[in-house]
């Protein structure tokens, strides 16, 4: 169970006694799911909020009560419970709309579906989650994502992440003064090799480089500019970024910011690591996407290959191979990361195309989902999770921007 406050509004025309008599079956299934009574939240928690709307001509205590909280989050959204008697859901719709005027947004919850509020309070975690994040620029974008580097401030105030400047060199110079310290990422890459290769090991050695200015940064999650290594250090990122993706720290690549944020939305939402991929072919006719990139998070694979990396032919790149199965596609992107694509879709098979990124996917989409990625395209990356959850994404996704 999540733990959550809420507080009852009820008019003055109504006896207290009947009232508590009112929401007491609401209130006890509240405190079942991990509910805490308060009517007085001035104080503030970083616990999500509900209000109980008991009965109608309550709008404007509503109003009055959650004026009184100070928000923890930016555009912290507002949860109202109600129940079938008294105008409940009137006073509830009435407040609703006066809220989402000013500038607020949020949900109504009907008593008889208290399913719905586990979901609600989970989706509002999340979001404050998300709200938390320092997110490190590990160089600056790659000069090709010129639709993929969003204002800052129009993230930190649309969001809340702090998009954090790390200076890549050092990272670099770590990198030169230790090129083999690869230690147990090595050894847990080579997989059917007896001894890590030089080039793994040189290719390894990137993790705790990278994971030295992460806590120097004081970062959550990084995306790094990582073709700079193959010119600086001629060896590649994608096994240090996929072991950071593999043990719970969120990495993109290229340096693409909203790339990374669609990745720390899989993680904080759904709890998954993600895979972060280039649209190689789009087949609106057949409902086919393919998708390929040189990382990937071994945990998200059945099986791990170790080739060069592809544009450049040197370092390590990664060939994984992906179960058949339900797999859920995100892209976001706009000036402050406004807007979004989700699909659901089947992994049908895994590829070996020479001309590619290493790890390839064939994925059957909706082909009217395809035709927006061609006719309104937010970027170049997709972000792939498994398991089907455009709904709950479009439902979180409405919570946090409306």
């Amino acid at each position: 169970m999540t733990p959550f406050r809420f507080g009852v509004v009820a008019s003055p025309l109504h006896d207290p006694a009947d009232v508590e008599r009112i929401v007491a079956p609401v209130t006890e299934r509240l405190a079942g799911l991990g509910g805490v009574r308060d009517d007085d939240p001035s104080a503030g928690t970083d616990q999500p909020y509900a209000v109980v709307v008991a009965t109608g001509g309550t709008e404007a205590e509503v109003l009055d009560l959650l004026a009184r909280r100070p928000l923890t989050t930016p555009r912290e959204p507002v949860i109202l419970v109600t129940h079938r008697l008294h105008n409940s859901l009137p006073a509830s719709l009435e407040a609703l709309a006066r809220l989402r005027q000013d500038g607020r947004h949020g949900r109504i919850v009907q008593s008889e579906d208290l399913d719905d509020l586990t979901t609600t309070i989970a989706d509002i975690v999340a979001l404050q989650r998300l709200r938390r994040v320092r997110l490190g620029l590990v160089g600056k974008p790659s000069e090709w994502l010129v639709a993929s580097v969003p204002d800052r401030v129009g993230v930190r105030e649309r969001w809340g992440i702090d998009l954090v400047d790390v200076d890549i060199a050092p990272v670099i110079a770590d990198h030169q003064a230790a090129p083999r310290a690869g230690g147990p990422v090595a050894v847990k890459f080579s997989r059917r090799r007896p001894e890590p290769s030089d080039e793994l090991e040189k290719a390894s050695a990137l993790h705790p480089a990278l994971l030295t200015a992460i806590d120097d940064a004081q970062v959550d999650a990084v995306t790094v500019r990582c073709f700079d290594f193959l010119g600086d250090l001629a060896t590649s990122g994608c096994v240090a970024l996929a072991e950071l993706n593999d043990t719970g720290t969120v990495a993109g690549c290229e340096g693409d910011i909203a790339g990374a944020v669609a990745m720390l939305i899989a993680r904080h939402l759904l709890d998954q690591a993600s895979w972060i991929a280039n649209p190689s072919v789009i087949d609106r006719a057949a409902g086919r996407l393919v998708l390929a990139h040189c990382t990937v998070a071994p945990s998200l694979v059945e099986d791990l290959e170790l080739h060069t990396h592809f544009e450049s032919g040197i370092g390590i790149g990664l060939r994984g191979t992906f179960a058949p199965g339900p797999v859920t596609l995100l892209r976001i992107g706009g000036r402050e990361l406004e807007g979004h694509w989700f699909a659901d879709g089947e992994i049908l098979a895994a590829g070996d195309a020479p001309d590619l990124c290493r790890t390839q996917v064939t994925l059957d989409v909706d082909p009217e989902r395809l035709e927006l990625l061609l006719t309104a395209p937010l970027g170049n990356h997709i972000v792939m999770v498994r398991g089907h959850h455009r709904d709950r994404l479009e439902r979180w996704w409405h919570l946090a921007q409306a």
